[in-house]
């Protein structure tokens, strides 16, 4: 007699740990955009003597720069990425 999966869904306990997988790899990117951000904050917060639009360009240089570096290390050392 043969097994076969056809028609078969997965249990509840699959769903779980398949939402639990996807939500655990949702929030491992707010830790670079969480840093990003804050370098961006302080640098506009920290340079009030230089000119608004220059404060603005570095803190999204700084947002890019610190959540970029960050997202490549995450994103290198992703399980799927052998």
């Amino acid at each position: 007699m043969e097994n076969t999966l056809i028609g078969v869904r997965p249990g509840p306990r699959v769903a779980r740990q398949a939402a639990r997988a996807e939500q655990q790899t949702l929030s491992r990117w707010f830790i670079p955009v969480g840093g990003g951000l804050l370098a961006a904050i302080l640098i506009v917060i920290g340079t009030p003597h230089v000119a608004w639009y220059l404060r603005i360009l570095l803190g999204v240089v700084a947002f890019l720069y610190i959540s970029g570096q960050s997202a490549a290390y995450l994103w290198a050392s992703h399980s799927d990425q052998g």
